[in-house]
């Protein structure tokens, strides 16, 4: 009997440190994501840039294609009140650039068309097929093109891709991301932290 009271009292004590344990280790960071990384492409201006021209700023990311029926202009209607909200507390605060993820129809000239009816602050940028897929692959963007996407001269066809903007500090390091339930007060307000603890 009195083995038995024993070895119900310490599973009941190992019971209560386990569940301490995952208590504890809930809060824990475990190293960084390896998201984000160098990129050469093309501005809405036909300017080669690098990740590197855009060191000293902070940058929201936003991929997405021109012939986006709802989701792209909603997001980015989102991120321009986002800038808006961001630029009231800290002027140029963070810069909105546009990729695209659909090289074959989206050309410089459209691109800045396109950005231009969002924000007045946008930068869009594309590149060839395979530039697009190094830098989604840099940002673990999923994105699916058909075929056609690439090999035939058909333009009717949607892009599969995921939505995120992407927080860039400006050293170039990944920060966050958001999504499509995130509100524009709320990624603001993270945007604003980011550049209040790096001063």
């Amino acid at each position: 009997m009195a083995s038995g009271a024993a070895l119900y009292a310490y599973v009941e004590y190992e019971k209560v440190r386990v569940a301490e344990l995952k208590k504890n280790s809930k809060d824990q960071a475990y190293g960084k994501p390896l998201v984000g990384g160098p990129f050469s492409l093309v501005d809405h201006d036909g300017r080669p840039v690098t990740d590197m021209d855009f060191r000293g700023k902070y940058l929201l990311l936003y991929f997405g294609y021109t012939f986006c029926p709802d989701v792209c202009p909603e997001e980015l209607e989102k991120m321009g009140v986002i800038v808006d909200k961001v630029d009231k507390v800290k002027k140029d605060g963070v810069l909105p650039i546009f990729i695209s993820c659909d090289p074959k129809r989206d050309s410089v000239e459209s691109i800045k068309e396109y950005v231009r009816e969002f924000h007045p602050k946008f930068l869009g940028l594309t590149g060839t097929h395979q530039q697009i897929k190094r830098v989604a692959k840099a940002y673990r963007l999923y994105y699916s093109s058909p075929p056609k996407a690439v090999d035939d001269d058909d333009a009717d066809y949607l892009v599969d891709h995921s939505i995120f903007f992407y927080l860039v500090d400006p050293n170039g390091q990944y920060i966050a991301h958001f999504g499509r339930t995130d509100t524009s007060d709320f990624v603001a307000e993270k945007i604003l932290e980011a550049i209040n603890k790096s001063q």
